[in-house]
């Protein structure tokens, strides 16, 4: 993606995860609790941001906006967290909320296994339509990466912020990141934060940008919605 900061290639990686997708499912990751109930600890991120704006599974704005971009990332990975700082608010405020575009966040596990829980619990959240929230609070607490640092207690904690009720980050969570690796493959992913856009059921195509900044991503942005 140009000069753009980004983790380099998984096309080894995303060859062998068939393998280490079993030691994934037989390791689910089963939360226990409900939210608020973490022994009194108390969340200092803020997730109001999302307020008022709709989600459907791992989709994010109105199924009716003209526009759609589709967001691969890894929870480990610092730049993805830097697109999530930077960036993601801009689009959001400018585009989702407005109802111009539609988001799909499409998450990976390169890096290593906290990728590997992060990513099965996110995408597990989806089905309680919670995913972004869970995102969020991720990429404000992320470790050091492949540090060991996403334990059954920091997803816990993060799970119960977010609002999630118990879940099972198990099979079906699997079958979904897997599902996310085969289109990264297809579409020639090889670096996170990486995008495709284009009209919402259409064909997508790599938004190519600079760097992770609201000026690289609006100009391309307006120049799909026709702006």
């Amino acid at each position: 993606m140009g000069t753009m900061k980004t983790r380099g290639s998984m096309g080894i990686r995303l060859a062998v995860l068939g393998g280490v997708a079993v030691v994934a499912v037989l390791a689910a990751v089963v939360l226990a609790g409900g939210p608020g109930s973490d022994g009194g600890t108390k969340t200092t991120s803020d997730t109001s941001a999302l307020r008022g704006i709709p989600q459907s599974g791992i989709s994010l704005g109105s199924p009716k906006a003209p526009v759609t971009i589709v967001e691969f990332a890894d929870l480990q990975c610092p730049f993805c967290a830097e697109y999530h700082r930077n960036v993601f608010p801009s689009i959001l405020d400018r585009y989702v909320r407005t109802g111009k575009v539609r988001l799909e966040l499409r998450l990976l596990r390169f890096l290593g296994p906290d990728s590997d829980r992060l990513a099965r619990v996110a995408v597990a959240a989806a089905g309680q339509n919670r995913m972004w929230q869970f995102v969020g609070l991720a990429y404000d607490r992320q470790g050091q990466e492949n540090s060991g640092y996403a334990t059954n207690d920091f997803i816990n904690k993060l799970a119960r912020a977010a609002g999630l009720k118990r879940l099972d980050a198990g099979t079906a969570a699997e079958r979904q990141v897997q599902e996310n690796e085969r289109l990264a493959k297809t579409a020639g992913i090889n670096s996170t934060p990486s995008f495709l856009v284009g009209k919402t059921g259409g064909t997508l195509h790599p938004l190519q940008v600079s760097d992770l900044t609201p000026g690289a991503f609006i100009p391309k942005i307006d120049s799909e919605l026709g702006q």
